[in-house]
């Protein structure tokens, strides 16, 4: 941000030799401090947890894609090719214009894109190539310290053996939170929702899951510290963080510490001014940056993803709902509406339910009955699952987008079952959830298998002809979109005429923004936060470029600011280009292009 405020090129170039050269003298002058805490050593473990999350993910996404721009045809997901784009634009600007809609200021969690977009912007590498070989190790090196994290508290200050100690820093992937079948009707693979989204990390939601646990543990190491400025700045660098990568984390961040706070001091009586700046801190990050960075001070809310209370999304998409309305029962009337969000609320969280409720039973018990409040790590990670549940339950996003509110807390849902456990070795609920335990572990290796047959099957697809199917971009396709990479100018602006892959009602195409690296007039519009009217406006201008017409077609250029137009033979197979300030400078089977003069 400071290097496109300022316009001084390099800033962020030498800022990491700069920084790295302090650190590594601090460290030197400190006597060189060891990175492990009194009681902690490097273990075996560290290294395993790694190098597994590390192989997977990219089984589950990088190999997905090995073949993606070598073969007859050119298939990727849409929200990777979202992301691509993001990566394109931040690398040019910060804050940055929306690639796919030209004049629209970008908000949206993306600093997840921001990591990869300043690589490019040193390096100058391939969005798309840098995005599906960088994502695996972003997404292994959080997570396995927050799972290293996790495992530390649940072992406490005991010493044990080395597979039990291994079983809690990596449980979590066995837990069986979010599994597919229980959440939707019919048999689906990968069994784990939980393990693709923390696998692939396509969006963020592994290394939102880290940050939830990383900041949890903070907040609890401090919670009855004296009042420090270093730790109030580390909060408010959290609190951006968990805003900027994904806002559904901070939101729950925010309103757990403020309810810890305000329930405890309701119980004690004692007014702790650290855990007050504690909140504002953390408020103060989420708010700065979900104004400027996530939503903006006037969202539209014109886009689908706007997020709407209601259980009817939740019940609607899943398992339950649909076995309600087999039944001919309304599931979203009076009580059938609170059985079917209590069964999906099982659902979702899977056998570890038991265990959970067991444990939050049982610290109620203990701070009404006794007045003892414990580990207040306990009732942060109570406090998250609980507002999980509610948002998973209450609030309905298109494509079933509520499942992060539960996905973002799993890591310490696992952490309460674990601990019940522990605590209650000879209750048969021990045997039967380490059977339970064995179960998953043979689904995450199915779900492993399928990731490599997936990988084939999808490589498959591109020695396919894309023929006239909307979702499949043909190889002549794809050479149009390098053409303009790799020949225009940086900023100049395209005009397209495809929008959607025609899949369902939603207009998400996005394969000319993210491989031409272009800025698009309009493109698939389905993720953006446009008006409606102006986006009407913006469908209309952009029917008028392929007018027939030729003084309709050449003013609506000319007002637009388009520099390139970008016919392609499925959507107009008849153009003819009447314009003189059309100037023909790319054609093939497939694509024409015409340079606007």
């Amino acid at each position: 941000m400071i290097e496109s405020l300022t316009g001084i090129k390099g800033i962020i170039m030498f800022a990491g030799p700069v920084t790295s050269a302090f650190g590594i003298f601090v460290y030197f002058k400190n006597d060189r401090p060891s990175v492990f805490n009194a009681l902690e050593r490097f273990r075996w473990t560290y290294v395993i947890i790694f190098a597994f999350i590390y192989v997977v993910s990219m089984l589950n996404f990088q190999f997905k894609y090995l073949f993606a721009l070598s073969g007859a045809t050119t298939q990727v997901y849409h929200d990777a090719l979202f992301h691509t784009g993001n990566i394109v634009s931040l690398s040019r600007s910060f804050p940055n214009t929306d690639i796919r809609i030209e004049g629209l200021t970008f908000y949206y969690h993306y600093f997840y894109e921001l990591i990869f977009a300043m690589c490019k912007h040193i390096f100058g590498m391939d969005a798309f190539k840098l995005y599906l070989n960088g994502n695996a190790i972003i997404c292994a090196f959080p997570l396995t310290m927050a799972l290293i994290t996790l495992g530390d508290r649940i072992r406490g200050l005991k010493e044990v053996s080395p597979l039990r100690y291994f079983f809690y820093c990596s449980g979590l992937l066995i837990s069986g939170t979010c599994m597919l079948p229980l959440v939707f009707a019919g048999v689906t693979l990968p069994v784990s929702w939980l393990g693709n989204h923390i696998f692939s990390n396509i969006n963020a939601m592994g290394l939102a899951l880290a940050i939830t646990i990383l900041v949890i543990d903070v907040l609890a190491e401090i919670w009855y510290d004296k009042l420090a400025v270093s730790n109030l700045i580390l909060l408010f660098i959290f609190s951006v963080a968990a805003t900027g990568f994904k806002g559904t984390t901070a939101t729950m961040l925010v309103g757990i510490t403020w309810a810890v706070f305000v329930i405890e001091l309701a119980i004690t009586r004692k007014f702790h001014l650290p855990k007050l700046l504690y909140n504002v801190t953390l408020t103060l990050g989420f708010v700065l940056t979900y104004l400027t960075v996530t939503v903006g001070t006037n969202p539209s809310g014109a886009n689908n993803r706007a997020m709407v209370v209601t259980a009817q999304g939740t019940l609607e998409a899943g398992r339950v709902g649909q076995l309600f309305t087999k039944l001919g029962l309304d599931y979203m009337a009076f009580p059938w509406v609170v059985i079917a969000v209590i069964l999906s609320i099982i659902c979702v969280l899977g056998p570890t339910v038991i265990t959970f409720v067991a444990f939050t039973v049982e610290k109620l018990r203990a701070l009404i009955k006794d007045g003892v409040i414990g580990d207040i790590f306990d009732w942060f990670a109570i406090g998250m699952v609980l507002m999980g549940i509610i948002g998973f339950s209450a609030v309905s996003v298109p494509g079933l987008s509520q499942g992060y509110f539960v996905i973002t807390g799993a890591g310490l849902l696992f952490y309460c079952s674990v601990r019940y456990m522990i605590e209650h070795r000879m209750e048969p609920i021990f045997k039967v959830m380490h059977a339970w335990f064995v179960i998953g572990t043979l689904l995450l290796a199915v779900d492993v298998v399928y990731f490599c047959y997936a990988d084939v099957k999808q490589n498959a697809v591109y020695m396919q002809e894309a023929g006239d199917r909307a979702d499949l971009v043909s190889a002549d396709t794809m050479e149009a979109y390098f053409w303009l990479r790799d020949n225009t100018p940086e900023d100049s602006v395209i005009a397209v005429d495809r929008l959607s892959e025609e899949l369902d009602y939603r207009s998400i195409y996005f394969y000319a923004s993210a491989f031409s690296e272009r800025q698009c007039y309009l493109e698939g519009y389905d993720y953006s936060d446009i008006a409606e009217d102006q986006l009407e406006a913006k469908l209309s201008m952009n029917e008028k470029f392929y007018s027939e017409d030729f003084f309709e077609a050449d003013a609506a250029l000319g007002v637009a600011g388009v520099d390139y137009l970008v016919v392609t033979k499925q959507k107009h197979p008849n153009y003819k280009a009447t314009s003189k300030n059309l100037k023909l400078v790319f054609n093939n089977s497939e694509v024409m292009i015409y340079k606007y003069d």
